[in-house]
């Protein structure tokens, strides 16, 4: 047996049909076990009345015709059956002796007959009791003994006729479906208008919750009920106002976030830029003031040993060893200048000055690490804080890799992708793990953060992890606006 979900039974489209179907079917199953109960309840007393009138019938026959049936009357026995059969719904009625012969009948076609059916011979036979010893669906039989001086004498048999009975039944049932249908429609009738008070609101509320989806919390659901429903309406409401309240307090907190993020952002790229600016006017200072200066001392020592004749003098030695520390000093002091602000950025743009700076760590990592330089896209200059930022990275990245990663090769990957410069160092060292060993945590990781820092600064962002089967990749995304750049062109042109 296949069982079906309410869902399934019911269906979907909508509550109001099951609403209606609901309570036309519980009105259907009520109203039938109520008819059915009634019908068989009628049933069952119009059957025992009908029983027990047939018992009388018979008791009366019986009693009326023993006078006749001890003188052996047969006109008065005929008279007497005929009597009993008028008018009291008897199809017929006869009078027997205890033999089974048939003394008297309503249809006197049958008189001096003997009784043939095993039902009524059964009976005759029985216990000398009135009773009912047949029922069919056209008639009840019953039979009564006639008795004198507690002797049988006869029996008197008949039929009521059940068909006033039937027919009432009929009536009764065909009553019962009406009514039945008439409880149907007027629940259903009943159900379709209370559904049209409760969908109501329901689709106040389904179309709240469209506003809802649609972002729309302006609009708050019509209450029209006070009940369950029209409650939870209001509920609705009141978390729509809260929503909303809370989405203007979160949009307020957004911008308000925003603002200082710009602000931080402003400051951050200012804050870039005077130290930028500062490494700048340090490393000018060092290049041409102390390096004019070195320069003269130099000039100096080289006069004044030409002056003492050469080697002759005894401070030919010492005035050399003062020329050789201000030569190495001018060295030193032109690569601290070059460290604070490459002037081969300024003047020839950032490939060029990385390239530089991959030259001026030959001496220091020799032939143990062979570092490219792979450019793509640039097809004019960056803006300035762009070019500087990158070039800080790259800096900042290969001097990690040459101090600690232990790689035998690093590839400096530029490309220029607008509206942003993406930035590459994959090395195949150690890694960046604590495990890995490559060096103080402390100092990579304030060096990491300098770099994510300064990406910031610009609106970019850095992103270091280990790369599958051994070493480091770094990448770091600066976004640029060429309209600067051509500012800064138009500005370099005037």
């Amino acid at each position: 047996m296949i069982a079906l979900a309410p869902d399934k039974l019911f269906g979907e489209t909508s509550i109001r049909r099951n609403l209606v179907l609901g309570v036309a079917i519980v009105h259907l199953i009520l109203m039938t076990i109520f008819v059915f109960d009634l019908v068989e309840r009628q049933k069952a007393f119009l059957l025992d009345e009908l029983d027990r009138r047939t018992l009388h019938h018979a008791h009366v026959l019986a009693v009326s015709s023993s006078p006749w049936v001890l003188s052996d009357d047969l006109v008065g026995m005929e008279e007497v059956v005929e009597g009993s059969a008028r008018g009291s719904g008897v199809r017929h009625a006869m009078i027997v002796d205890p033999s089974g012969r048939i003394l008297a009948h309503t249809d006197r076609a049958r008189i001096g007959f003997y009784l043939a059916d095993p039902i009524s011979l059964s009976a005759t036979s029985g216990d000398r009791t009135a009773r009912v010893y047949q029922r069919s669906e056209a008639a009840i039989h019953a039979i009564s003994p006639i008795s004198a001086a507690d002797r049988l004498i006869g029996w008197s048999i008949l039929a009521v006729d059940k068909s006033a009975t039937n027919a009432y039944l009929a009536y009764a049932t065909r009553t019962g479906i009406l009514y039945t249908i008439a409880a149907m429609a007027i629940g259903t009738v009943f159900a379709f208008l209370l559904s049209r008070s409760i969908l109501r609101q329901l689709r106040l509320l389904l179309r709240g919750v469209d506003n809802l989806q649609r972002d729309v919390l302006d609009q708050p659901v019509k209450v029209v009920s006070r009940d369950e429903v029209g409650r939870v309406a209001e509920a609705f409401n009141r978390a729509l106002a809260s929503l909303a309240e809370s989405r203007q307090r979160l949009t307020s907190e957004i911008a308000e976030r925003r603002r200082a993020e710009d602000a931080l952002r402003t400051l951050s790229r200012r804050q870039v830029g005077i130290i930028e600016d500062e490494r700048k006017r340090i490393a000018r200072d060092l290049h041409d003031e102390l390096g004019q200066a070195l320069s003269g001392m130099q000039f100096c020592l080289t006069t004044m040993r030409n002056t003492l004749h050469g080697g002759d003098s005894p401070l030919d030695g010492p005035c050399a060893k003062m020329a050789s520390e201000v030569e190495r000093m001018g060295v030193s002091i032109h690569r601290i200048a070059n460290d604070l602000r490459p002037a081969t950025l300024d003047h020839l743009g950032l490939v060029p000055a990385i390239q530089a700076f991959i030259a001026d760590q030959k001496p220091l990592i020799g032939d143990r690490l062979a570092i490219t330089v792979d450019a793509a896209g640039f097809n004019r200059r960056l803006p300035t804080d762009v070019e500087m930022v990158a070039y800080r990275i790259v800096q900042e990245g290969l001097s990690n890799v040459i101090k600690h990663a232990a790689a035998s090769r690093v590839d400096v990957l530029l490309t220029v992708n607008h509206p942003q410069l993406i930035v590459t160092i994959r090395d195949d060292g150690v890694g960046i793990s604590p495990s890995a060993g490559g060096g103080p945590a402390a100092e990579r990781g304030i060096g990491l953060l300098g770099m994510k820092e300064r990406a910031a600064a610009i609106g970019g962002r850095v992103e270091v992890k280990d790369r599958r089967g051994g070493g480091t990749s770094l990448r770091a995304e600066l976004p640029y606006v060429l309209e600067d750049v051509d500012a800064e062109a138009a500005g370099s042109h005037r």
